[in-house]
């Protein structure tokens, strides 16, 4: 019944992985949203941390490489990285754990994508969610069987270790439904901005390494990004701080792509 939004999805996500030098700080899923290779995803997948601070993605050494299915790497750069507004009455910048990046080089080729729309799902609606969520893992343990001294045991970790595992396994897809939707506007009286988004709760868990990855409507239309998995409180006596998995999803609409856009325009 879903089989080509399925299809679509797995073509259009990518594995992304951020390295500081040689050693790798972050990774994640995103989605091409442009058939030009322009890629959404969580801002803390870019940086390995939340809040976002500007040095984490500004830094030269830092680089970003993103493997979509039957494509080789590709290196990305950063068109924004988190989104801060300042607003009136609040002590800090409301902060934004979405990001844009796009192809370093142009190399005139056309990326299976989904089309990205700003209005916000509604509540009760089913959608789905998708991402190289570390629920996956290659059949019958394949990577780890293999003998380190092997002929081409070590070239076959480091391409693992750079994404792909979006050839191995593709993400994995859920459906879920939108329990509960929160509108969340903010003003900046002296920039004359405003920025509408929609925190967005889904009934299904989906797990680290998912974060960047797309929520899509049965159009097969992006609308939103997948933030983080929802944690709740699980206090016991022998240990009264702890907090698990709730099995929700959080996820926010893409309402700020268009304020982006037009800070992006005032910059060009």
């Amino acid at each position: 019944m879903y089989k080509k939004i399925y299809d679509k999805i797995q073509k259009s996500c990518c594995y992304i992985t951020v390295f500081l030098d040689d050693e790798k700080i972050s990774e994640g899923t995103g989605f091409a949203f442009t058939d030009f290779g322009q890629v959404i995803t969580a801002a803390h997948v870019i940086t390995g941390r939340f809040p976002i601070k500007t040095e984490d993605y500004t830094d030269p050494n830092v680089k970003i490489f993103v493997k979509f299915p039957d494509i080789e790497i590709l290196e990305y750069k950063v068109v924004f990285c988190g989104l801060n507004i300042k607003c009136d009455g609040f002590n800090k910048d409301l902060q934004l754990d979405i990001s844009v990046i796009a192809p370093k080089e142009d190399k005139n080729r056309k990326f299976k994508f989904l089309p990205a729309n700003i209005n916000p799902p509604e509540l009760g609606e089913e959608l789905f969610i998708a991402g190289f969520s570390d629920e996956l893992h290659i059949s019958f343990g394949l990577d780890n069987l293999m003998k380190k001294e092997a002929s081409g045991a070590k070239k076959f970790h480091s391409a693992m270790d750079k994404g792909y595992i979006a050839d191995m396994m593709g993400p994995l897809i859920k459906r879920a439904v939108v329990g509960n939707a929160r509108r969340i506007e903010s003003t900046n009286t002296s920039e004359n901005l405003t920025v509408t988004t929609d925190s967005l709760y889904l009934d299904n868990g989906i797990h680290s390494g998912a974060s960047g990855g797309p929520l899509v409507n049965k159009e097969g239309v992006a609308v939103g990004v997948i933030t983080q998995r929802a944690i709740t409180n699980a206090s016991q006596s022998s240990d009264p701080n702890l907090r698990v998995p709730s099995g929700s999803t959080i996820c926010i609409s893409l309402g700020c792509l268009q304020i982006v856009n037009q800070m992006l325009a005032k910059c060009s």
